[in-house]
């Protein structure tokens, strides 16, 4: 190896993988103290300790050489499309993901120009901003975007081509991001979403990207510290909410395929639009479109038919995925610019994250990673 361990780079193996100083410690036969030192950089753990952190936390050893490029945490807060009881750690782990994304984007463009952003961001202190504020938001978004009153198809594919890096969670047997649907920050300039693709469905993907997409335009100015706060975190997950079921679900046209209160009628248009019946009732209620007797019926057949945990179409209907990344890969590959595994060893990460993080399938490592067979030769006697 050339030069020294960086510290830091132990450190972020450990907390991407949501582990404390203690359970690595307990997991590769060291004190939690010789941890801390390995960290801190005042002392330097042996190659074998260093391949015991490599095999318990599933990074090539090279990512503990790997310099230093950016920190997680300086970017602006994280938001998050999640259930409740998030755990320090699992947030702490999130931020490693858009770290990952935005030193392989870094990387990529030594040689590649991506989108440029074109995401507005309102200027409004977020308190100041009613619903109707924010439905008119949206709407005015989906027009500069030319999608007018039309469902929305290929939902990743509209945010990349507005400059937006989209990516899936790496998740692992350590840390599967319990609890988080998807969340969403701004670094260096670049918007950042990053969603569970273990997620019930692709309806409910596609709610909690918009959603994300709401707090990159609405709450960009909320700092890290107040973004903790109950109280900020209920409006902003208010209006985030808001700001998706306007986007996927236009006034100007949603209504007009609402026919009665049947869940058979939400069922039947529920392909076209692309969300869930469950978030169709909703913003019928929003809108006023039925009336409140007409929507606790359609909630009580919602749980009458066990509708809250899987929905009719959502073994069917899927989302395509991210591929800004992925296509800039294979750009630099196709063009003699990098190999697979100049990019690979570049990168200094698990595979299984690079997977993920850039969208590149299981092929694209089972050829790199095939190892020589031994030939046989036969001689004469």
């Amino acid at each position: 190896m050339i030069g020294p361990v960086i510290p830091s780079r132990i450190e972020e193996a450990r907390e991407a993988r949501a582990l404390s100083r203690e359970d690595l410690a307990e997991s590769i036969g060291v004190t939690r103290q010789s941890i801390s030192k390995y960290e801190h950089g005042i002392t330097n753990p042996s190659l074998e300790v260093l391949q015991r952190i490599s095999i318990r936390l599933d990074f090539p050893v090279e990512f503990f050489y790997k310099a230093e490029t950016t920190c997680a945490g300086d970017g602006s807060s994280l938001f998050f499309r999640s259930k409740s009881g998030i755990t320090k750690k699992t947030k702490k782990a999130c931020r490693y993901q858009v770290k990952w994304a935005q030193e392989i984007k870094n990387q990529l463009e030594t040689y590649v120009d991506f989108v440029q952003q074109n995401l507005p961001v309102t200027d409004k202190n977020y308190e100041e901003l009613t619903l109707d504020d924010v439905e008119d938001l949206a709407m005015d978004i989906r027009s500069d975007w030319g999608l007018k009153g039309d469902p929305i198809g290929d939902l990743i594919g509209l945010l990349e081509n507005q400059g937006i890096i989209v990516a899936q969670l790496a998740t692992s047997t350590l840390c599967n991001f319990h609890g988080v649907d998807a969340f969403s920050c701004w670094e260096n300039g670049t918007p950042y979403i990053l969603y569970n693709p273990d997620q019930k469905s692709a309806v409910r993907i596609r709610f909690s990207i918009l959603h994300e997409l709401g707090h990159l335009i609405l709450h960009s100015a909320i700092s890290q510290e107040d973004s903790v706060k109950k109280e900020i975190i209920d409006r902003a997950d208010e209006q985030a909410d808001r700001f998706a079921s306007a986007f996927l679900l236009p006034n100007s046209t949603f209504p007009v395929d609402v026919h009665g209160s049947s869940i058979g009628a939400f069922e039947r248009i529920k392909r076209k639009w692309g969300a869930s019946i469950a978030a169709m009732i909703k913003r019928c209620a929003d809108l006023k479109l039925l009336t409140d007797n007409q929507i606790n019926y359609l909630y009580r057949q919602m749980s009458t038919k066990r509708y809250w945990h899987k929905e009719p179409l959502d073994d069917i209907l899927t989302i395509t995925p991210p591929e800004i990344l992925r296509d800039a890969i294979y750009l630099l590959i196709d063009n003699g610019i990098l190999t697979k595994t100049a990019f690979i060893n570049s990168s200094a990460m698990s595979t299984k994250d690079l997977k993920y993080i850039c969208g590149l399938p299981d092929s694209f490592f089972e050829e790199v990673e095939q190892r020589r067979k031994p030939v046989l030769r036969v001689i004469g006697n």
